[in-house]
């Protein structure tokens, strides 16, 4: 399962890559979350157990839709136009790292500790050695990407914290059908907002494929392998998704679409997971070490 969701989620970067390359990328994360929504309520609908009935309920759906759905893939759908799968891949690595602070300001009983300081200071050293900045590249707006993508970031890591603070009483497929159909209007909107018509789209063989694969393969069988892996091994190890997913972004950027892959971009993976790893190590040799 752990596999699964590596995989998955890894070849999702380099779809994003190939399918905004003729589709604008807020029409294509829009019409992506429209084709999750249909088949997850689907199943929900039939299933039972689908209607939001509590405030909560609502809290969850609009957190999820909003933030985690809208904000995250609206921004790295649009980041990844100016920057590769592999460096966007190494980027939202830091999510589990950016959410300790951030669940410090809105958790009370969070504490911050100076492993976790150094982690989060070794994680955006990572990013700023991925990004490789200067004077010159930020003039030219090279760099553009990467703060998407970063934004992508905080969308995630805030709407990952607050829905942490949520009971709700749907299921985990009914809550991301409900945030997927939210996040895919939400998307719609802005895409129209920004002038992006969808009578201009060129939707060639290979990007038709990408909206298949982000739609069905990554938002239905990817976050359900996901939520397997939480309840089977816990939080923590499932976290590492994060900082192996890179890797095959890497792989399959290379592979499918011959994107080269740097120095820079290794040693910012490296430097990234080590930051996840430090604050994170007494928990590590616990549940990896077998007993």
């Amino acid at each position: 399962m752990f596999a699964t969701v590596t995989l998955v989620m890894g070849m999702g970067y380099v779809a994003i890559g190939i399918g905004t390359e003729t589709v604008p990328p807020t029409v294509l994360a829009a019409f992506r979350f429209d084709v999750s929504a249909v088949v997850l309520l689907t199943y929900a609908v039939l299933s039972g157990h689908w209607r939001p009935r509590t405030t909560v309920d609502v809290l969850a759906i609009i957190t999820l839709g909003e933030l985690v759905f809208a904000g995250t893939i609206g921004f790295l759908f649009v980041g990844q136009q100016y920057t590769t799968p592999s460096i966007a891949a190494v980027v939202m690595g830091l999510g589990p790292i950016v959410t300790i602070p951030i669940a410090y300001l809105l958790i009370p009983s969070e504490r911050l500790s100076r492993a976790d300081i150094v982690g989060v200071l070794l994680g955006f050293f990572g990013v700023a050695i991925v990004a490789n900045p200067s004077p010159a590249q930020a003039a030219t707006g090279a760099n553009v990407g990467v703060v998407f993508v970063c934004c992508a970031v905080l969308s995630s890591s805030l709407g990952g914290v607050l829905l942490s603070r949520f009971e709700t009483e749907l299921s985990p497929l009914a809550l991301t059908g409900w945030g997927a159909l939210l996040g895919g209007a939400t998307l719609h909107l802005v895409s129209i907002g920004l002038g992006e018509s969808t009578r201009t789209i060129s939707w060639t063989p290979a990007s038709i494929v990408a909206l298949v694969y982000l739609a069905v393969v990554v938002g239905v069988g990817g976050y359900t392998a996901l939520l397997v892996l939480l309840s089977e091994i816990g939080p923590t190890r499932s976290s590492l998704t994060s900082f192996v997913s890179p890797i095959v972004a890497i792989g399959a950027g290379w592979l499918l679409v011959g994107e080269a892959v740097t120095v820079t971009t290794l040693v910012g993976l490296v430097v990234v997971v080590v930051g996840f790893a430090l604050p994170n190590w007494s928990s590590f040799r616990w549940t990896l070490i077998p007993r």
